[in-house]
């Protein structure tokens, strides 16, 4: 599964580019009553990990506009307050990518939080749909060199470089072709809402870091009437996803990587990788 997010990322860019991976229009689709009516059957999650800590699995909709169709599984956990008296409601966690898995996030985040933290919070993790224990999608086998977010970018080698990425499309394709439209940020802010409405809250808190950040956003413009307090860890531009986001890394990058190459210059004793040398 670790190279499921890789995966994942490489078919949303391909999605956007080949009309076989095209996405549905999703824009006014919401969460169905009968979805939001679900009580989570709720279960230690693994006899070696903590008591407290609990799993259960929700249905949600493949198609949020055709509701009565095709259903995926959502794998959710939780730890809970430690303190209900206190206790101010629910924290649920995206740990970005797209396409990592979330699920034991809530030990992790149980161990960094102060006390006030986790007597205020149950602490709430999932696997967002095609990831991880939720209807995990995949691409069949690919080769090493299919494998990664391919090399630097030369005019010289763009046919080639197009031809890589449509190889990797097609197993896509082939393998999940009918489930991969849906994998969408929206429809995962949808799927969080079934989360809040199954754990019976009026709204939810949330700690989203990296790509979290913008499904932190994306959920709040489309349910902000069940929004409570958002931390946006690592804040992704929501007017800059994805190729945007991904040109603008340069401007920090460059200057980071000649303070880096001066400084293991001067000490290229240690490091064996050449001195400084001036170039005329």
């Amino acid at each position: 599964m670790k190279r499921l997010p890789r995966l994942l990322a490489t078919a949303g860019l391909l999605a956007a580019a080949l009309p076989g991976l095209a996405t549905p229009s999703s824009a006014s689709a919401a969460p169905t009553p009968a979805y939001l009516r679900q009580t989570p059957d709720w279960h230690r999650c693994s006899p070696d990990r903590p008591a407290a800590y609990e799993c259960a699995t929700l249905k949600v909709p493949l198609d949020y506009q055709r509701p009565e169709g095709r259903t995926l599984d959502l794998a959710i956990s939780r730890m809970k307050s430690e303190n209900p008296a206190e206790r101010r409601g629910v924290l649920l966690i995206n740990p970005g990518g797209p396409g990592t898995s979330g699920l034991s996030r809530p030990i992790r985040t149980h161990a960094e939080m102060p006390k006030d933290v986790r007597d205020r919070y149950d602490l709430v993790g999932f696997d967002p749909r095609g990831v991880g224990r939720s209807s995990p999608i995949g691409c069949g086998d690919l080769s090493e060199a299919e494998v990664g977010v391919g090399g630097a970018y030369r005019p010289e080698t763009f046919a080639s470089d197009v031809s890589w990425a449509r190889g990797i499309a097609d197993k896509c394709r082939a393998k999940s072709g009918d489930v991969i439209p849906y994998i969408t940020t929206r429809n995962t802010a949808r799927d969080m809402d079934v989360i809040r409405a199954a754990l019976g809250e009026r709204k939810v808190s949330y700690l989203g870091y990296s790509y979290g950040t913008y499904l932190g956003a994306v959920y709040s413009q489309m349910f902000p009437e069940r929004t409570d307090r958002f931390v946006l860890d690592s804040g992704v531009d929501p007017g800059r996803v994805w190729r945007g986001m991904i040109q603008a890394w340069g401007t920090g990058a460059e200057p980071a990587f000649e303070r880096w190459t001066r400084w293991v210059a001067e000490r290229s004793d240690t490091y064996g990788l050449g001195p400084v040398r001036r170039i005329l």
